[in-house]
């Protein structure tokens, strides 16, 4: 245990860190912006083009592995929403939310670099094919069922909303790398010279950045909005969202152990902060979601080094 906790703690520190600088120095978040403009569209990028261009492509392209893991995440998100709204009467639209922030994991900031750190380069490959398909998935159902709640509303313009999606969801910069580095392993193309380099640096400063970025937005977030649905959100987040990996991706036929492991990892992290972003757009459960990210990064902080350990200690299949 003490040799998971040895190379766990790191990471979970660099958040402190990031908790401690929001706290200490009272910044505004304009240095923030520009950290997550360099880990967005460089950085990150940069770590999938170059583990998933370097995988075999064969191995790439594994459908029944992104449907187990989207199906997992489908179900959370809508288990919490038919559970809110039936056992507190919850707005379709505020439920919606709820669900988002019980289900969006961290795969892209935290979710990488840990696969990578715990599991080797070769977990980059269905880390990156689970963010991929987890961000597409909820971007879609966020919008679907909160424009729904609001169907009657003037301001819902299907047209709009499905262009806007579509937008989200072909342009951003980790969907456009994945495919890039699919396409690379296609034709075996290998980024030559001073690219690779610079590719190679963008790669190697992607986990201590996100990292640390992670933990001034955490820092920068509010206890508040305290609801009785907080136990929900949080309990299938960190607890039965890895379960329930466990369960259907361990039925995937011939599912190597290393993309089971990354599956049950990445369902294991806690709510993105894209799920904050999310309700401030849609302007219903903010407080709730700036609360979920906080204490889901705190129960992590003790589930992830204990799914860890039971995977190297060879507890689960």
């Amino acid at each position: 245990m003490s040799e998971i906790l040895n190379l766990a703690m790191p990471f979970f520190g660099l958040i402190l860190l990031g908790v401690f600088a929001a706290r200490r120095w009272s910044a505004d978040d304009g240095g923030l912006v520009w950290l997550n403009i360099f880990l967005v569209y460089f950085s990150l990028p940069a770590l999938i083009f170059l583990i998933v261009s370097a995988a075999p492509f064969e191995q790439i392209l594994n459908w029944p592995f992104v449907t187990a893991t989207v199906s997992v995440t489908i179900f959370a998100f809508l288990a919490i929403v038919v559970a809110s709204r039936w056992l507190f009467a919850t707005p379709l639209k505020t439920a919606t939310l709820q669900g988002t922030a019980g289900s969006y994991g961290n795969v892209g900031y935290m979710g990488l670099p840990l696969a990578v750190a715990f599991f080797g380069p070769e977990a980059a490959v269905p880390a990156a094919l689970v963010f991929c398909f987890d961000c597409a998935g909820q971007f879609i159902l966020t919008a679907f069922l909160a424009t729904l709640a609001h169907e009657r509303n003037e301001e819902a313009h299907w047209g709009e909303v499905t262009l806007k999606i579509l937008n989200q969801v072909f342009t951003h910069p980790f969907i456009v790398a994945t495919a890039l580095g699919i396409f690379a392993s296609a034709v075996q193309f290998k980024a030559p010279g001073a690219v690779g380099t610079l590719l190679d640096m963008l790669m190697r400063a992607a986990g201590p950045t996100a990292l640390f970025a992670l933990g001034v937005t955490v820092g920068m977030r509010k206890f508040e909005g305290f609801g009785p649905e907080l136990g929900l959100v949080a309990g299938m987040k960190v607890i039965l969202q890895p379960v329930l990996a466990l369960a259907v991706v361990s039925q995937v036929p011939g599912i190597e152990p290393l993309w089971l492991h990354v599956a049950v990892m990445m369902a294991a992290l806690p709510t993105a902060s894209n799920a904050f972003i999310l309700a401030s757009q849609y302007k219903t459960y903010i407080e709730g979601a700036s609360t979920a990210v906080i204490v889901t990064t705190l129960a992590s902080a003790l589930t992830i080094p204990a799914i860890i350990y039971a995977i190297k200690a060879g507890l689960l299949p």
